[in-house]
């Protein structure tokens, strides 16, 4: 009698893209404890280029102040394309820098803000409540 081999899904994945490597690390080492994949990107060049790629993500974790050159993407700009080859996708936005009047009037529809400094839980609740399957965290 033969063996029937089913296949396991992958868990669901996160693109963390943010410019400062300990953020980005300390975002990745959460997100992955919640039994997420990740995957990273530096800047918003990196970050279409993960997507473009076919990479598995179902959120987008991204700082809308990243350098990216005098040519470069800016992060909104990112969203939006990352939800139109995904549009499934949902976005969590980040900065330090705090959020201006009307930057939420730019952001893809249902995405939300986490200010940095976040806590552990802030960020935790933030992935969990915008990118959990049938509002179930993955595991």
């Amino acid at each position: 009698m033969a063996k029937t081999h089913t296949k396991k899904s992958p868990p669901p994945a996160v693109l963390v893209a943010e410019d400062e490597p300990t953020v980005r690390a300390l975002a990745e080492s959460i997100i992955e404890d919640l039994g997420y994949a990740t995957f990273s990107a530096a800047n918003a060049r990196e970050a279409l280029a993960v997507f473009e790629s076919g990479a598995p993500i179902t959120l987008l974790f991204t700082d809308i102040n990243m350098p990216d050159g005098p040519d470069g993407l800016d992060e909104l700009e990112l969203a939006r394309r990352a939800v139109e080859i995904r549009p499934s996708l949902r976005v969590i936005y980040t900065s330090g820098g705090g959020l201006t009047d009307g930057m939420t009037a730019l952001f893809v529809e249902g995405g939300t803000f986490l200010t940095k400094p976040f806590t552990r839980q802030n960020l935790i609740e933030a992935v969990q409540g915008e990118s959990a399957i049938d509002g179930k965290p993955p595991g």
